[in-house]
């Protein structure tokens, strides 16, 4: 490095806690990932969702080796992504550790499909997938999944996670982005 330059990345030792600090940078839409294995229902709330590819409709979520879904999940072979609302804002914290097994079953308005699948019906999508590929990566497990069937709402109302709290989102206005710039130029903070 020569003197007065900035070091390159790889000369800066890394730390962990600043990895979380950027991930929480990141808004993600909340959803419960729920399944059914040897009679007993599963679920865990996820944010680590996202699609894969329309062609064929497939998506992958990423779960914790830890987490009991993941061991139904690795059984099982299906499962169904309920996308949340705003307003499940409690069902996802049941989801994320409140409740334990059934129990987490108790809050919401779930019912079952033909093939025996746990869903939230007030959620405003179900994707039901079936697991095509599966892999480890240290802590975690990437499912690789094919969308066999979704449902989905006409609202669009997502519940997200960001900085460790729960949002929700708002379309930005031609006059809000506008707003936004003023403040920041004459240093107003909203």
């Amino acid at each position: 490095m020569k003197q007065g330059q900035p070091p390159r990345p790889s000369e800066i030792p890394f730390r962990s806690d600043a990895f979380r600090d950027a991930m929480r940078r990141f808004a993600a839409t909340v959803s419960i990932i729920s399944c059914a294995c040897d009679g007993s229902r599963y679920g865990m709330s996820a944010t680590a969702v996202t699609s894969l590819s329309v062609d064929p409709p497939s998506l992958l979520i990423c779960v914790n080796k830890s987490a009991a879904t993941h061991r139904a999940l690795r059984r099982g072979g299906q499962f169904c992504v309920n996308v949340l609302r705003s307003f499940h804002s409690e069902l996802s914290q049941v989801f994320s550790g409140k409740g334990r097994g059934e129990d987490r079953f108790r809050l919401g308005n779930w019912h079952e499909s033909k093939d025996g699948l746990p869903f939230l019906s007030d959620a405003q999508a179900n994707l039901f997938c079936e697991v095509a590929r599966v892999m480890d990566y240290a802590t975690h497990t990437i499912f690789v999944a094919r969308v066999y069937s979704a449902r989905v709402e006409k609202d669009v109302d997502p519940l997200l996670y960001q900085d460790g709290k729960y949002a929700v989102a708002q379309p930005v206005t031609e006059e809000t982005e506008q707003q936004r710039m003023i403040n920041a130029v004459s240093g107003v903070v909203t």
